[in-house]
């Protein structure tokens, strides 16, 4: 019975997130059909909903999630970004440098279909290496995500060391290896052998005066990133010191330089920096979280299922598939699949390479999914055919989770 409320709950989410309808709000809708087809009734919705908004973990990382949206929108409207990434090629000289760091820095500000912003960019540079450009549509999109395995304001890793319950800075450093394989493996595939052109050599001082400006410009990410290694503040806190740093840049650059002048008022460029589909998505997810965490059903179907001998491995791999791979979105395969499959770790170890293991294979669905919507938007930007695409991941992807397949087993 419990599989059956299960694929109907996700049948439903699935067809509402196909109409366009907010994937949180999807998530909500389908979690309310399980809570009803297992019994539950209209008193405990309204507890759960209560509950799930009251949660000190809910409103953290809603709050955490609006600020990171507002500090991307101001680095955005204010051009600190476009000037980290000038300053960037100076500072390395060298054009595949910058190829490789750009879209993982563009990937910072963290917003649905964002690689779109650094396509420009990639597009600039890689007409220079002499690229084609199904290769500049892969670059794009490979240094842009593997990013997702290891930034700690990432909103994916974010939700997952919340609905774990585990250190950001653990869960970081066991994906590690993950990031470091797509990054070598895409500079093998795709940069190496392309013709380094020229950039005129800095004098030292110059040097040292760029190193200062790029560090000076990025330096609301860096806040928000220090308040949290060094002084243990949330991220909701350290964020807020970051977004002031954003405001105080802008203001100092007006007063030098009229060109950085923005007509709009502080307060509405606040405003817009919210993101309130990006907040519903994070209280869908929870309540989804706490519906499943409430059926003691799902977790005696699952050990049953080990019992027979089925391994948590295989169980992992085709539910991620079925969730993350129709919805384009790595969310709603941890939302899902935490509070069913971390509970059947027997320790704290076992439950964070569970984790790893859910997340990675989630992300990799997710990636070659169709509806992907930053493949989506690069494909049609570098006017790339998807067949080409899928033909650069042949060893890159493969790598990358067979890196995850070799650590889940040697950490154990």
């Amino acid at each position: 019975m419990i599989v059956l409320t299960m694929l109907l709950s996700m049948g439903l989410t699935l067809f509402l997130v196909s109409r366009k309808i907010n994937m949180g709000l999807s998530l909500a809708i389908g979690a309310v059909l399980l809570a009803l087809l297992n019994g539950k009734d209209f008193h405990y919705l309204v507890q759960l909903i209560f509950r799930t908004f009251s949660e000190y973990a809910t409103l953290t990382l809603a709050l955490t999630i609006a600020f990171i949206t507002i500090l991307g929108h101001l680095m955005e409207k204010y051009l600190l970004l476009d000037r980290m990434i000038e300053i960037l090629e100076r500072m390395l000289g060298s054009a595949k440098a910058t190829i490789l760091l750009a879209p993982a820095i563009i990937g910072t500000l963290l917003v649905t279909g964002g690689a779109l912003m650094s396509c420009p960019v990639v597009g600039s540079l890689g007409k220079r290496l002499e690229l084609p450009g199904d290769k500049m549509a892969s670059i794009n999109l490979i240094f842009r995500h593997a990013l997702y395995f290891v930034f700690p304001l990432s909103t994916t890793i974010l939700l997952a060391t919340q609905l774990g319950g585990f250190s950001v800075w653990d869960f970081i450093k066991l994906q590690f290896p993950m990031a470091v394989v797509m990054y070598v493996a895409g500079y093998l595939l795709y940069l190496k052998g392309s013709p380094e052109p020229k950039i005129e050599a800095m004098a030292w001082r110059d040097y040292f005066k760029s190193v200062l400006l790029f560090f000076y410009y990025s330096s609301p990410i860096l806040v928000s990133l220090l308040g949290v290694v060094a002084f243990q503040l949330s991220f909701h806190v350290s964020l807020v010191f970051g977004i002031l740093l954003s405001i105080g840049i802008h203001l100092l650059d007006e007063r030098t330089n009229p060109k950085y002048h923005v007509e709009e008022s502080l307060w509405l460029t606040l405003y817009k920096g919210i993101k309130p589909s990006m907040v519903v998505v994070i209280l869908g997810i929870m309540i989804f979280k706490n519906v499943v965490n409430d059926l003691d059903g799902i977790y005696t179907y699952l050990n049953s299922l080990l019992a027979k001998g089925i391994p948590v491995e295989l169980i992992i791999f085709i539910a991620c598939a079925a969730i993350s791979f129709p919805l384009g979105s790595t969310q709603p395969g941890i939302a899902i699949l935490f509070p069913m499959i971390l509970p059947l770790a027997p320790d704290a170890h076992t439950k964070l390479l569970y984790a790893m293991f859910v997340y990675t294979t989630s992300f990799m669905f997710y990636y070659i999914s169709p509806i992907h919507l930053c493949q989506v938007l690069t494909l049609e930007f570098f006017e790339v055919k998807m067949k080409d695409l899928y033909k650069n991941y042949t060893y890159i992807l493969p790598a990358t989770y067979g890196t995850m397949i070799l650590v889940y087993f040697l950490a154990r």
